[in-house]
């Protein structure tokens, strides 16, 4: 058993460490066995911060992706692509939007189309319906269709999906939760003739029960816990990396978007929605063992590096983590990072949970 354990200042020498090496990790053969896929909101800067990046700001993020050699592909092809496990070409990455604001279009949009790159945006129909203000239209969502642009399912009206009403059965519910998500996929297919079957939960949150119900109806789903996707990610819990806000930096950007998928095994946790004051979960992550050099596997809470333990059993790691304090209020998530054997690189997990809220007020 190894338990590694590092200094409180450790998540800021991980990244400057991390930073120093991204450049020769992308000059190399990568694991083209992966993606990469960003998650962005609004693209301006007269709009929330925390869920903003600035236009300009964007423009380098792209000039950055090409820099380090990636292909940007559309998000239905590198989910055919993972599912069917052919693998790509050469260093792959997503770039997608959440909520459908009209800064996407005046925006990111004319950069987007100019570097003719695909892209996705995951839309709730109930603000383009009622025309909310900063909202794209539908004609505006035709227009991008043209022109490289996915839209995809973010539920109807963009609820908080884990919270129940007064006296709900778990059963209402599951009804309640479908309905919303069948009167968007609807909405789509009146408006724009969409096919795809990706869904973006809103606010990143979900559970077991959820995940279980997206599956049910043919749902690759989508959430906002950091790290690559393969093959061995789970298909209604894919990770994206948040790129907008405090996640804009560039320096971090190239070290995420140059990181490794773990080939998972299994992990634990099952739950996601966690009860309020009890103790933090203990991560339980199964992985392959190959090329990851886990004598220096380290899992973070919030930035904050946690007790850590890894058991090598044949050809497998059990990464173990758990932080002695309970959970923060609302989202948090555990992250868990590893350098490669052959690359310059670093492995990268992310686990997300929500507190879930005593007095019924949902954060």
């Amino acid at each position: 058993m190894f338990r590694a354990l590092l200094p409180v200042n450790h998540i800021s020498m991980l990244f400057a460490f991390m930073a120093l090496v991204t450049t020769a990790c992308s000059a190399q053969t990568s694991d083209h066995s992966q993606a990469v896929i960003l998650q962005y909101h609004h693209v301006s800067e007269h709009t929330p911060a925390s869920t903003s990046i600035a236009p300009q700001q964007f423009i380098q993020h792209l000039d950055l992706i090409e820099d380090q050699g990636f292909q940007v592909l559309p998000l239905p092809e590198i989910i055919k692509n993972l599912n069917q496990g052919t693998g790509f070409s050469q260093k792959t990455l997503a770039i997608t939007f959440d909520d459908g604001y009209l800064s996407i279009y005046e925006n990111a949009f004319p950069e987007l189309k100019k570097r003719n790159l695909p892209f996705t945006i995951f839309i709730s129909p109930k603000a383009i319906d009622n025309k909310f203000g900063n909202s794209l239209s539908w004609q505006q969502l035709k227009e991008m269709q043209q022109h490289g642009g996915t839209i995809a399912n973010h539920s109807y009206q963009h609820l908080h999906l884990l919270a129940k009403h007064n006296n709900e059965t778990f059963k209402q519910w599951q009804q309640r939760i479908k309905r919303d998500i069948q009167l968007s996929n609807q909405r789509l297919n009146a408006e724009l003739n969409i096919t795809n079957t990706l869904f973006a939960y809103p606010y990143g949150e979900f559970d077991q029960p959820l995940k279980a119900l997206l599956k049910s109806l043919g749902y690759v789903a989508f959430a906002q816990q950091s790290g690559p996707v393969s093959s061995s990610s789970d298909m209604q819990a894919l990770p994206r990396f948040p790129a907008s806000g405090v996640y804009a930096n560039l320096d971090t950007l190239a070290v995420k978007i140059n990181s490794l998928a773990f080939d998972i095994v299994d992990t634990q946790p099952q739950s996601q929605l966690r009860p309020q004051g009890e103790a933090a979960p203990a991560l339980k992550l199964r992985v392959k063992a190959k090329d990851v050099h886990y004598q220096q596997t380290q899992c973070f809470y919030m930035g904050t590096p946690i007790p850590t333990q890894v058991t090598k059993t044949g050809d497998e790691l059990l990464i173990t983590a758990q932080r002695p304090s309970p959970l923060n209020q609302g989202r948090s998530r555990y992250n868990c990072t590893a350098p490669s054997l052959s690359k310059k690189c670093h492995y990268w997990y992310s686990m997300p949970f929500i507190n879930k809220p005593v007095n019924g007020h949902w954060q």
